[in-house]
């Protein structure tokens, strides 16, 4: 199986702050999204403020409601935001019961993806264990001691071997993950293209990868 992970934080503790921006973001990209997604895809949407009802539990997908699994991790204070991220992505593989060989896809909410080539791609090529871009959004240069952490896919049981709070020892999540990638023994992809549209949260700067 295949799963998308949609990452979501509706009352985030970093970057800009505009709830009803915000909203308008995850709204127009998650839809976006799922009209590419191939129904062999399940999609999942994670948010890290508490169990409630948001905006969030009323897509839908192949005929079929998208669930919405909530965490409280967002209370957690940690040097990144991807130390967070990783842990409602483990909770997510928990409580959907994600096998150790199933393909998972992350996708950060406000990330619009606008085509099925990177979907497809994952169908295509069972054999390889992870999918990433490794890439400087910053200097926009392919570097590999980087990565574009808002997009990318890994086999289940390598997510799950990565302690995340190594994060911690790096200058940022995504050095941390691409080096974890490289030397954890997958068989991985360098992407060139993700055809997403990256949203980022200090600025609302947008870029296309």
């Amino acid at each position: 199986m295949i799963y998308l992970i949609i990452t979501t934080s509706i009352h985030n503790k970093s970057g800009m702050k505009n709830s009803i921006k915000r909203r308008e973001d995850y709204l127009f990209a998650i839809t976006e999204t799922l009209t590419h997604l191939p129904n062999t895809i399940v999609p999942v949407i994670v948010e890290n403020n508490g169990q409630r009802e948001t905006y969030l539990n009323n897509f839908m997908h192949n005929g079929k409601d998208v669930p919405v699994i909530y965490t409280d991790n967002n209370r957690f204070e940690y040097k990144s935001k991807g130390i967070n991220e990783a842990l409602d992505i483990k909770e997510v593989i928990k409580q959907m019961g994600i096998g150790s060989h199933d393909m998972i896809i992350k996708l950060t909410g406000r990330y619009r993806v606008f085509s099925s080539v990177f979907f497809d791609d994952i169908i295509e090529n069972e054999k390889i264990d992870a999918f990433v871009k490794f890439y400087n959004v910053s200097s926009l240069k392919y570097d590999d001691s980087d990565c574009v952490l808002g997009c990318y896919a890994i086999r289940c049981f390598y997510f799950q071997l990565w302690n995340h709070h190594t994060i911690n020892n790096y200058s940022s999540a995504e050095n941390a993950f691409a080096k974890y990638v490289r030397f954890c023994g997958a068989v991985y992809k360098r992407m060139d293209r993700l055809d997403v549209e990256c949203c980022f949260a200090d600025d609302n700067r947008r870029l296309i990868v």
